[in-house]
């Protein structure tokens, strides 16, 4: 199946390799383009006709016939990696105004309402969730470093919920500049399923994609 989705998300994971995520306007959906068995190389972004970027336009081949998909990663979907194209970009500004244009009323709207914290962190407990990426408005929202250095989110959600310490694991550095915003849109993502040590389950952790401040 053929398939146009603008890029949403690009995310470092371990050394060399990469998430990308992306919406498709004509199922107003997300989608996460998974190779079954193995992982997306950073390569992968300079590997066609046009570098690969936030706000590009690619077409792609999804396979039909095989499902990655579980909740709450419903976005999950093969694809063939010699099917790709990039058709468009947008400038950092037209990125911002859609994300804007695609954003849900809250964070409970896009996950589900069984958002727990541990330690002050949001997450959902294994089998919950409706979906793992979206996208909210915040009221107010401060990104900054931690102790480590890790880009970090405080913000404030239409609803008046507020998420505290969120880690930021958007690939671009302009997505995670320090600052206090109003009125900014705010990409979220939940992990794996994770455990963080012996003596807790494994959960979904609620993450920060980027915060779209461009001007």
């Amino acid at each position: 199946m053929i398939c146009r989705i603008i890029i949403t998300g690009i995310t470092n994971m371990s050394i060399g390799y990469i998430c990308v995520s992306g919406y498709d306007m004509a199922a107003r959906k997300y989608i996460r383009p998974i190779i079954p068995g193995s992982h997306i190389m950073e390569s992968f972004l300079s590997s066609f006709n046009t570098p690969i970027d936030l706000g590009s336009t690619i077409e792609l081949d999804l396979s039909c016939t095989e499902t990655l998909a579980s909740p709450p990663h419903i976005e999950d979907n093969p694809f063939d990696t010699s099917t790709v194209k990039v058709l468009d970009s947008m400038s950092r500004v037209q990125f911002r105004s859609f994300i804007e244009s695609i954003a849900d009323e809250s964070v409970e709207s896009i996950f589900g309402y069984e958002i727990e914290l541990i330690n002050g962190q949001p997450i959902l407990p294994e089998g919950s969730g409706t979906r793992s990426l979206g996208a909210i408005m915040g009221r107010k929202c401060t990104v900054y470093c931690d102790h480590m250095g890790k880009s970090r989110c405080d913000f404030v959600d239409q609803s008046g919920y507020e998420y505290r310490h969120l880690p930021i694991v958007g690939r671009d550095e302009w997505i995670k500049k320090p600052g206090n915003y109003l009125d900014v849109p705010i990409r979220l993502s939940l992990t794996r399923l994770f455990q963080k040590d012996d003596d807790s389950e494994p959960v979904y952790w609620m993450q920060v994609s980027g915060v779209i401040a461009a001007q």
